[in-house]
């Protein structure tokens, strides 16, 4: 009898410490990024795709059904989320700018984390490796990145052709191509195929390990079986591919639809009484090989698509959304067999929306509700369940985690803890969400409500660090999702929104005033050098270069591999109606040379700096039969931040390439 007693009050002693320690025990974090993710999801009440791993994950969490990204493209958008900052304070605007060159002790989340103990790991893609260092952002990580990020592909169907495709014909395609450059001696071989090969879509019966999203499944699973086993909490950030372009995915996901079903964009116009501002020319779809050149931005609403071609990248993507909710289901499987769903905090979050054809756009690049709009999903054990239809912000992720794990938030952080939507799940944390995209020196800020839109085109390269001026607006938007869901009209000087239009510019206004103060008391480092200035043409124009073609002006603007091919059948009215805008600034001190060097055949042209202070540089370049390498220099005439154009001046075919910059 005694030892019967003495047997349950060890057991009992056991099972208090076991108690004990599980309360002791810091809350886990799965982090899950979904590159150019819309809210295209069931849980998001579009049934018309297939995503029932999500939405199983939605149902156990908290569905945000007004989130937006900062800036509708890659780097920016990762950049703000795992800082907690802005793109002004950031200084991460583009593909080519290193969160850290700009500010040199910015503290990221994983790194947080990290310094609080936890196991930090990232498998696939988190950052943009373009806006990080080699290490992949090196402070971030418990395990480096170079460990987290090899895959191993199954004998029989090889690594995917180009990092992309699958299917055997492709890959042989490649093969081909690859073997072509070398014995031509072609230093960018990856190019060099890409320029030739290079298709939208994919459909390849393979199984996901075929796939990177496949293998980067396999590696996150692989990393909960190791992090379960030790004492230390963890962050595993999984970051997957698709569906990024090329939408490449399984066939079975693919036939998940048929292609009698898919409907095209709803309105595929532009906007009655709309900014030309807010458009591009689609050019990252376009850089395809299989898809049809665009001749020039005004075709946009003139030359779509055949609806055949939208309607088969439509069911690509709903396929390669499907394809990443199964991966998404496999890290829920290996999450709750190994008994961590009850101690993790999970997050679903899409990098930016994805114009889908509507407004005749395609990709990212806007501020436009299908762009900046994105699916947030947070589940926190023990946590409330449902919608929460207020604005919030990818920034808001940061503080949110920091508090849902008990740690401190840290002070600089510019969004706000959402954790008392988990209290209770129509709390309403922020007025407004603000995401931005500039275009060339005209900045585009856009501030949404719970029902309104409110996006102003600021002139001379305005920043949100700089004080506000109505006088600096050049253009204006407004939207009223309750009426006009689908963004057909611009109501920004339509009467009957006066107060509507002055109640959202004092809400901006006040936000400007913030970020006045918060990014020049935070901000600290230095920019990067003038020197590191990419102006490059391609892998698209529109990564360096805004082409302008206006008031008449008509003109073809062509990619050919790093080199920039024009062809002007007319000038507009004005000189710098037909133009080359560079989209960032050079920074230099009175006195400074910039040097340019580039190739160059066609008519005259100018190149100008400017205007700085109501400054302007500009140099006549004459064509040459001899001299193909130009080199040209511009003194600035006095200290700023110095716009860079060139004016094409004459008729008949422009052909430029490899200009470098450097300053004296």
């Amino acid at each position: 009898m005694m030892r019967t007693r003495l047997r349950y009050t060890l057991i009992a002693v056991a099972l208090v410490a076991v108690g004990i320690l599980n309360a002791q025990k810091k809350t886990n974090v799965l982090f899950i990024a979904v590159d150019d993710l819309k809210p295209l999801i069931g849980a998001y009440g579009h049934n018309e795709v297939q995503t029932p791993n999500i939405d199983a994950l939605a149902k156990e969490g908290v569905v945000f059904t007004n989130a937006h990204c900062q800036q509708a493209v890659c780097g920016p958008s990762r950049a703000s989320i795992f800082t907690g900052m802005r793109p002004d304070y950031t200084g991460v605007r583009d593909l080519k700018t290193r969160m850290r060159d700009v500010n040199p002790d910015i503290l990221a989340m994983p790194q947080y984390f990290k310094e609080n103990g936890y196991a930090t790991v990232a498998v696939g893609k988190i950052y943009d490796p373009r806006c990080v260092d080699k290490e992949y952002d090196g402070p971030s990580w418990s395990i480096p990145y170079r460990e987290s990020s090899k895959y191993t592909y199954p004998e029989a169907y090889g690594e995917p052709g180009l990092s992309y495709y699958a299917l055997k014909e492709n890959q042989d395609r490649v093969k081909a191509l690859e073997k072509e450059a070398a014995e031509k001696g072609e230093k960018n071989m990856h190019k060099y195929v890409s320029d030739r090969f290079k298709p939208s879509t994919e459909c390849a019966d393979v199984p996901d390990e075929a796939y990177m999203d496949g293998q980067i499944a396999n590696n996150a699973i692989k990393y909960m079986d190791k992090l379960a086993k030790d004492d230390e909490p963890f962050f595993l950030a999984v970051g997957f591919k698709r569906p990024h372009l090329p939408f490449a995915a399984p066939k079975k996901y693919w036939d998940l639809y048929k292609r009698e079903d898919i409907r095209v964009a709803a309105y595929r116009d532009a906007v009655k009484n709309g900014v030309d501002k807010a458009y591009h020319n689609s050019g990252e779809l376009y850089s395809y090989t299989d898809i049809p050149p665009l001749a020039s931005f005004s075709d946009i609403f003139t030359d779509n698509l055949p609806d055949e071609k939208q309607k088969e990248l439509i069911h690509a993507y709903y396929a390669s959304v499907s394809f990443i909710d199964a991966q998404v289901g496999k890290l829920m499987d290996k999450l709750k067999s190994k008994g961590l769903d009850k101690n993790t905090v999970i997050v679903l979050w899409g990098d930016h929306g994805w114009h889908l054809g509507d407004h005749s756009l395609w990709c990212k690049h806007t501020n436009f509700e299908q762009a900046t709009r994105v699916p947030l999903i947070i589940k926190k054990p023990g946590g409330a369940s449902g919608e929460n239809q207020y604005p919030v912000e990818s920034l808001d992720v940061f503080p949110t985690l920091c508090e849902a794990t008990g740690l401190d938030i840290p002070t600089q952080l510019q969004g706000n803890s959402l954790l008392p939507v988990f209290t209770k799940v129509d709390k309403q944390v922020n007025d407004y969400a603000v995401s931005q995209f500039g275009r060339g020196q005209t900045q585009g800020y856009s501030l949404r409500t719970e029902r309104y839109r409110l996006t102003l085109w600021m002139k001379n390269n305005w920043h949100t660090d700089q004080p506000f001026s109505k006088g600096l607006i050049e253009a204006g938007e407004l939207y009223d999702y309750e009426k006009d869901p689908l963004e057909t009209e611009n109501y920004y000087k339509h009467s009957d929104y006066k107060k509507v239009r002055a109640d959202l510019m004092q809400q901006f206004e006040a936000f400007v005033s913030i970020q006045n103060k918060e990014i020049n008391e935070l901000r600290s480092g230095s920019k990067p050098n003038a020197e590191a200035n990419d102006l490059s043409f391609g892998p698209e124009l529109t990564n360096n270069w805004n082409s302008v073609a206006r008031k008449g002006a008509d003109a073809i603007f062509q990619l050919n591999g790093d080199k920039l091919v024009v062809d002007v059948k007319k000038l507009g009215e004005k000189p710098w109606d037909l133009a080359l805008i560079y989209n960032s600034t050079i920074e230099l001190k009175e006195g400074q040379r910039i040097v340019l060097t580039f190739n160059y055949q066609g008519p005259e042209m100018k190149i100008g700096m400017g205007p700085v202070h109501d400054k302007r540089v500009t140099k006549v370049v004459k064509p040459s039969q001899k001299v193909k390498v130009q080199t040209i220099e511009l003194e600035a005439t006095a200290s700023g931040a110095w716009p860079l154009k060139m004016q094409l001046m004459g008729t008949g075919r422009y052909e430029l390439g490899e200009i470098t910059c450097s300053i004296q």
